[in-house]
């Protein structure tokens, strides 16, 4: 998967929106969601733009993370943060471990 196809359609099916009533506000939920995933992850994409597809799925789990909790909820409602699925995916991209010495 490469950046350039990270596409609003497969954001649409996870998010489970039908229509095209909203696609400027869910494009600019993927490019926010594509920034936090990168960033969490420690991850910088090679020159050609390819994207492992798990981090390519945790980008569309944050967009869809954004747009159920977009407008409406009050600052103390709305999640901080990345998705449950997008913080599992990048925690393996930053090493993040439970604390076992490997030998």
């Amino acid at each position: 998967m490469t950046l350039a196809s990270i596409q609003l359609s497969q954001a649409k099916l996870v998010a489970r929106v039908d229509g095209d009533d909203e696609d400027a506000a869910l494009m600019q939920m993927l490019e926010a969601a594509q920034g936090d995933v990168l960033a969490a992850a420690n991850y910088t994409a090679p020159e050609d733009g390819a994207l492992p597809d798990d981090l390519a799925f945790a980008i569309y789990d944050q967009c869809a993370m954004l747009y159920d909790n977009r407008g409406g909820a009050t600052e103390r409602d709305r999640p901080l943060g990345l998705s449950l699925a997008a913080s599992r995916i990048c925690a393996r991209y930053r090493g993040v471990s439970l604390g076992e010495v490997l030998e």
